[in-house]
C-alpha cells in the first residue's frame, strides 16, 4: 500500500525542478526536494518493504491495516507540511512516523519466534541514524546557537545517507544473493538465541556500519577525501563478502541487470567522490539516482511481481525494466554533468527530473 504513495511523492519531489526552472514554482527547491525524496519517496518503500518482510522473518504478526494507513498518513503529512513551507513541522511529523514504525516493529520483536538475519543490525543502525539525524536537524534549526557548525551537516549525512545506505546493505545481504544465484551467509536455523556464527556475522556487519558512520563524522569535519574513501571501502568490503557478484553467473533478465547496476553504482559513486572531492555534490547523485533510487524501483518491481503471482517474469527480458534502466542512467548522467555546465545547470536539473519521471512511468508498465 505504501508503494503507490511513495511513487506519487517521488514524482512530486522530482517535478519541483522543472516547475522551478520554468517559472511554475518560485522558491529554490533544493532542500524541499531532499526532504520529500528521503522522507516521502524512499521512506514509503523502506517502510512498505520492511513492514512486510521483517515480521515474517522473525515469525511475528504482520502489520495491521490501521498501522499501515497511519504510517502512510504521517509520511504524506510530512511531505505536505514541507511543501507548504513548514520544514520544522514536516521534520517533526517524519520523526513521529519513524518512532511509530520502530515501535510497531519493536512490539513484534517482543513476541518473535526467531532471530532476524545478523546483517539486520545495519537496519537498526539505519533507523538510529534517521532518528538522530532528524532530531538534531530539528534542534539545530530551533536553537542554532546551541550547536557547533558541523552538527547540521552531520545530521544531514545521518539522515540522507546513513538512514538509507545501512538498511540497503543489511537487507541486501539477506535478499540479493538469491537474485544472483548465490548462497546467502545470512541463513541460520530458527532460534530465539544466537546460533553459532550469528554473532560473528553481526559483528562484521556492525563494524562496517560503524565505519560508514565514522565517515560521516570525517565529512562533517571537512576531511572530505578520507571520508569518501572510508565509506567506499566499507561498502566494497561488505558487498564483497555478503553479495559477491563477481562470483555469480550473469543472471538472466532485466531485473537482474537493473539490480547489478544499482549495486555497482553505490561504491562507484563514493569512489568518484574520493577521487574528486571538490565534485562530491555532483557524484553523490550517482549514489542517489542509480544506487538508492534504481535499487528501490527494481526491488519494488520484483516484490510486486512476486506478490501478484508473476514470479515467472523474474528472469525475462522485460522491456519496461530495460526502459527504466536506460532512463534512470540518463537522469543520473544529466544531473551529474550539470555541475560542469554552469550556464545551463538548472535546465539540466529539469531534464534529469523528466528522465527520472519517465523511468518511473516505464517501470509501472511491468505491473
Amino acid at each position: 500500500m505504501l508503494f503507490p504513495l511513495g511513487t506519487a511523492l517521488g514524482l512530486l519531489g522530482v517535478l519541483l525542478w522543472p516547475a522551478y526552472v520554468w517559472g511554475i514554482w518560485s522558491a529554490y527547491p533544493g532542500p524541499l526536494h531532499a526532504r520529500i525524496m528521503i522522507g516521502g519517496f524512499l521512506s514509503c518503500f523502506v517502510f512498505g518493504f520492511l513492514g512486510t518482510a521483517f515480521p515474517r522473518l522473525i515469525g511475528a504478526p504482520r502489520l495491521k491495516l490501521a498501522e499501515t494507513v497511519a504510517l502512510g498518513g504521517l509520511l504524506g503529512a510530512s511531505a505536505l507540511l514541507n511543501l507548504a513551507g513548514y520544514p520544522v513541522a514536516g521534520d517533526a511529523m517524519f520523526l513521529l512516523a519513524l518512532l511509530a514504525f520502530v515501535g510497531a516493529l519493536g512490539m513484534r520483536g517482543l513476541v518473535r519466534t526467531d532471530l532476524p538475519p545478523p546483517a539486520f543490525v545495519l537496519v537498526a543502525g539505519g533507523f538510529a541514524c534517521a532518528l538522530a539525524g532528524v532530531t538534531l536537524r530539528i534542534l539545530s534549526t530551533l536553537v542554532p546557537e546551541a550547536f557547533a557548525a558541523w552538527v547540521p551537516r552531520f545530521a544531514a549525512l545521518l539522515l540522507h545517507q546513513g538512514y538509507l545506505l545501512l538498511p540497503i546493505l543489511g537487507v541486501g545481504a539477506f535478499l540479493l544473493p538469491r537474485f544472483f544465484g548465490l548462497t546467502t551467509r545470512q541463513q541460520f536455523p530458527e532460534s530465539l538465541t544466537p546460533p553459532p556464527g550469528w554473532g560473528r556475522s553481526a559483528a562484521f556487519a556492525g563494524a562496517c556500519g560503524i565505519a560508514v558512520i565514522a565517515s560521516f563524522a570525517l565529512e562533517a569535519g571537512a576531511w572530505m577525501r578520507s571520508a569518501f574513501a572510508l565509506r567506499a571501502l566499507a561498502v566494497v568490503v561488505f558487498l564483497a563478502r555478503e553479495v559477491p557478484m563477481h562470483r555469480a553467473r550473469v543472471a538472466a533478465g532485466a531485473l537482474a541487470a537493473a539490480l547489478r547496476v544499482a549495486l555497482l553504482a553505490v561504491p562507484a559513486g563514493y569512489l568518484c567522490m574520493a577521487l574528486w572531492p571538490a565534485r562530491h555534490a555532483a557524484f553523490i547523485h550517482v549514489v542517489f539516482i542509480t544506487g538508492f533510487g534504481l535499487l528501490t524501483l527494481a526491488v519494488a518491481a520484483r516484490v510486486v511481481l512476486g506478490h501478484s503471482g508473476q514470479a515467472a517474469l523474474f528472469d525475462r527480458p522485460l522491456k519496461p525494466i530495460y526502459a527504466m534502466l536506460v532512463l534512470i542512467l540518463l537522469a543520473m548522467a544529466t544531473r551529474v554533468s550539470a555541475d560542469w555546465l554552469p550556464a545551463i545547470r538548472l535546465t539540466h536539473f529539469a531534464y534529469a527530473a523528466l528522465a527520472w519521471v519517465a523511468g518511473v512511468v516505464a517501470v509501472s508498465y511491468t505491473h
